[in-house]
């Protein structure tokens, strides 16, 4: 295995990843587990026993996850931003008045 691979076991199948700038073999070990564990939550909820079905519907899944969190993170950047130039402006008017 080079230096560009993480392998794991997905589903009993042993895998190689690339690996990821930055993450250690114990942080992907826990991506994995977070793929295994969205892969079985989404056999038991939707009684599907095709492989590659499954990593499409868990893969929709983690997008939908991460549409969501981009949202939300646009949304707060948005109220950050406006809550900063509420705060400059009170700022230059209370110095304007000195």
């Amino acid at each position: 295995m080079s230096n560009n691979e993480f392998e794991a076991r997905v589903r009993g199948r042993l895998i190689k990843f690339p690996a990821v700038d930055g993450l250690t073999d114990i942080e992907l070990s826990a991506i994995v587990g977070q793929v295994e564990e969205k892969i079985r939550k989404v056999e038991e909820s939707l009684n599907i026993v095709d492989t590659s079905k499954l990593a499409i519907l868990a893969a929709f899944d983690f997008a939908v996850e991460l549409y969501n969190l981009r949202q939300k993170s646009e949304t707060n950047r948005e109220a950050d931003s406006k809550k900063l130039e509420d705060m400059v402006a009170r700022l230059e008017s209370t110095l304007e008045e000195k």
